[in-house]
């Protein structure tokens, strides 16, 4: 059997919807597995993962199996990766669902995306579920607990006249570092001010009235500790709604700063690379549309 599993990228909480927002956006990563007699995990894109079976992808992979009580097959593993790590692009999600999913082909598709999802969440480091959300089903999706700690979620069609343009800095930031700098207790003027604006940014998407995104993606729970590690993050912040952007946060932990915009996209990647540079910063910058589709599973005739 050969399967190939393509990944989306995602940025998780859009400014106020910490843990809550999640995004795919059309950039991915891919992985092929075939039943082999020897294993073998091949990357193509980077470098300093490992190789052997402390690889996230493959412990994803094995996780089903383990579940169900079933010999897991031995595989070549072959990793082609185009999502920058520690950036905010949830590429450790990829490798947790591309792991699952590749698995459940294996399982004769005996598990639903829906019951992938706690399973993924359960696997990703920090158990984030607004990346292997979005990771997927694709496009926005609102996800949450229930009272009986059970994951919801919706998944909203983004609208397909804005992009996603991405400052990416050189420099990674740890997302569970970065969580041990947010208090422990918020006051009731920082929880009023992004509840406001996660209601203010739906409403926007739906409407079409674009110009609140730059309030509606404003926050108070996350970013203002992590200007501990990246005191610039607001400059370019502001780079990039001068520029032309309706609205721009962080992108997931970091360190990447994503904008939502209609137009002038060239215009405002340069705009947040010139702040990154005046500040000694370095990073490309890219320009994606937002997907629809979540991850997608091919079978490969041998």
């Amino acid at each position: 059997m050969k399967v190939k599993i393509k990944v989306p990228a995602t940025s998780a909480n859009l400014g106020p919807g910490f843990d809550v927002f999640g995004l795919a956006v059309g950039l991915h990563n891919e992985f092929l597995v075939e039943e082999a007699q020897d294993f073998e995990i091949v990357i193509k894109g980077l470098n300093s993962l490992p190789k052997n079976k402390e690889n996230l992808f493959y412990q994803s992979f094995v996780y089903p199996f383990e579940k169900l009580k079933e010999i897991t097959p031995q595989v070549r593993i072959e990793m082609n990766l185009g999502i920058p790590q520690g950036r905010g692009f949830g590429s450790s999600a990829t490798a947790v669902v591309g792991g699952l999913l590749a698995a459940n082909a294996f399982l004769h598709n005996h598990f639903s995306f829906e019951e992938l999802l706690p399973m993924a969440v359960e696997l990703e480091r920090g158990k984030h579920p607004d990346n292997v959300t979005p990771a997927l089903f694709g496009g926005l999706v609102i996800v949450t607990s229930k009272k009986d700690a059970k994951l919801t979620y919706i998944k909203i069609p983004f609208p397909q006249d804005l992009k996603a343009v991405y400052f990416v800095p050189d420099f990674a930031m740890d997302t569970i570092a970065g969580r041990k700098l947010m208090p422990t207790h918020y006051h009731k003027n920082d929880v009023v001010f992004n509840t406001g604006r996660v209601a203010l940014f739906l409403a926007a998407l739906q409407s079409g009235n674009y110009h609140f995104l730059g309030t509606a993606m404003e926050d108070r729970i996350h970013q203002p500790a992590r200007t501990k590690v990246f005191p610039l993050m607001p400059q370019i912040i502001d780079a990039a709604l001068s520029g032309g952007a309706y609205g721009a946060a962080l992108s997931g932990g970091g360190s990447s700063i994503i904008a939502l915009a209609g137009h002038r996209f060239k215009a405002i990647a340069k705009k947040m690379a010139e702040a990154a540079a005046e500040g000694n910063i370095s990073g490309s910058t890219l320009v994606l549309d937002v997907t629809n589709t979540g991850s997608e599973v091919k079978l490969i005739e041998l």
